[in-house]
């Protein structure tokens, strides 16, 4: 079967062919091209767009890789250019796929397949599901801070949280239309079958969970490694991610626990505010940055605080094996990748509880719960972590088991297979109907 992917990431192996940087972004799509290579059941071609290149086709490790060239400026999704309409156009009709598969609903692919301008059998994977999220954007950041910390930057680019949230919502439109318009979607929790039957009640649903990395499934988590009273979290991005929930968990903590550490791929925050950093933080960083180095500067929190930058999966992977708890502050979040992951390697976790986090962990057993934005609940689940081993080892126990079936290679690949086949023979079936 011959499988077209449409991809928002360009794959590592794509962008060191091309001299590009190579992201940690995505990390479950090269882990499942390798497996569906490896199986010998799908001869795989995959179109991502490629800022500064122009239109080429490149084979790798077996791979069919395309470069579709970046338009200019911002993509107007309502009359998507017709340069990219005709390069995506070129690629279907040089691979001749038996089957489109979309990863992601926040671009614009699912217009490609919903206008009919690629006429192909589709299935649409869900990641993160902006209509279910543009509400939580701001993370319960009061308005009056959200002023506050405006940067230069913010103003002069009109591009600080408030507009974020704005082209979210316009996003989300988009996305209600590529829901509307597709026939066929790939989810993995409640939260998103609901979403998807809320925009498209007629819409065909599969279940497939996504494939990490190898480090996770390589990496256990044991007692006598990890150093004591620190947190990892995974991201600090902007608002909706809560981490700013959890600086003021810490900040409860370290009276009682002065050694406590979180560690955080943090990019932009700087919490010593001399020289040339104090006239970033006010001329050039972001606003949430810079409301972030706000709370850590009134919290006290600067040598509780440790920034890692970005982090490859080896080095992740590393992280939550030395880490006392994992934290998930999220205000809303699909079936995130990083919980995932720590719960394939066995860390102990404290999760918000919502959207399809309710479908991933059982409150007690395999992780701790609180409710979105309540540091002070955060707190206590953590403390309680920090204090007793026994549950720490039951959570990291039940969570590795549950991750271990839920993430298995062998029922990933069978059931992606397997979805392919559907989809094309939905497709047959409607045809033969019409």
């Amino acid at each position: 079967m011959r499988v077209l992917w449409l991809t928002n990431h360009i794959l590592p192996e794509h962008a060191i062919a091309l001299g590009e940087p190579s992201s940690p972004m995505g990390g479950w799509m090269p882990a499942l091209a390798d497996s569906l290579m490896i199986s010998g059941l799908v001869d795989l071609g995959i179109a991502t767009n490629v800022s500064g290149h122009a239109w080429s086709q490149m084979r790798i490790n077996n791979k069919l890789f395309f470069s579709i060239p970046e338009p200019h400026g911002t993509i107007n999704y309502s009359d998507l250019p017709l340069s990219l309409v005709q390069n995506y156009q070129r690629v279907v009709d040089e691979f001749k796929p038996d089957i489109i598969h979309i990863h992601g609903t926040e671009y614009f692919h699912g217009l490609l397949t919903g206008r009919k301008h690629l006429e192909c059998p589709t299935v649409v994977s869900i990641q993160g599901i902006l209509d279910g999220c543009k509400e939580h954007y701001f993370g319960g950041i009061q308005f009056s801070d959200l002023i506050r910390t405006r940067s230069l930057r913010d103003w002069i680019r009109f591009d600080g949280l408030i507009e974020q949230k704005l082209k979210m919502y316009l996003r989300a439109r988009w996305e209600r239309e590529i829901f509307a318009s597709n026939t066929a979607f790939i989810g993995r929790t409640k939260w998103d079958k609901a979403h998807a039957r809320r925009m498209n009640p007629t819409a065909h649903y599969y279940h497939c969970e996504e494939m990490l990395r190898s480090p996770f499934y390589e990496t256990d988590w044991k007692i006598g490694d990890i150093n004591r009273h620190t947190i990892y979290a995974s991201s600090a991005t902007y608002p909706i991610k809560g981490f700013h929930v959890l600086l003021k968990a810490v900040s409860l903590l370290q009276r009682e626990f002065p050694d406590i550490q979180l560690r955080v791929p943090l990019v932009g925050v700087y919490h010593t505010l001399s020289g040339m950093k104090y006239v970033w933080k006010h001329v050039r960083t972001g606003g949430y940055a810079r409301y972030l180095t706000n709370l850590i500067e009134e919290e006290c929190l600067e040598k509780y605080v440790c920034p890692l930058g970005v982090l490859d999966a080896s080095s992740v992977a590393n992280e939550l094996r030395k880490a006392n708890v994992f934290v998930l502050p999220s205000y809303i979040e699909n079936s995130p990748n990083s919980l995932a992951e720590a719960m394939l390697v066995g860390t102990p976790s404290v999760v918000s509880f919502t959207g399809g986090v309710t479908s991933m962990v059982d409150d007690g057993k395999s992780a701790l719960c609180f409710p979105p934005g309540d540091a002070v609940l955060l707190a206590e689940q953590i403390r309680s972590l920090f204090l007793d081993d026994g549950l720490l080892t039951a959570l990291s126990v039940c969570a590795r088991e549950t991750a271990l079936a839920r993430q298995s290679r062998v029922k990933i690949l069978g059931d992606m297979v397997d979805i392919y086949g559907l989809v094309a023979e939905a497709s047959c079936q409607e045809g033969v109907n019409d």
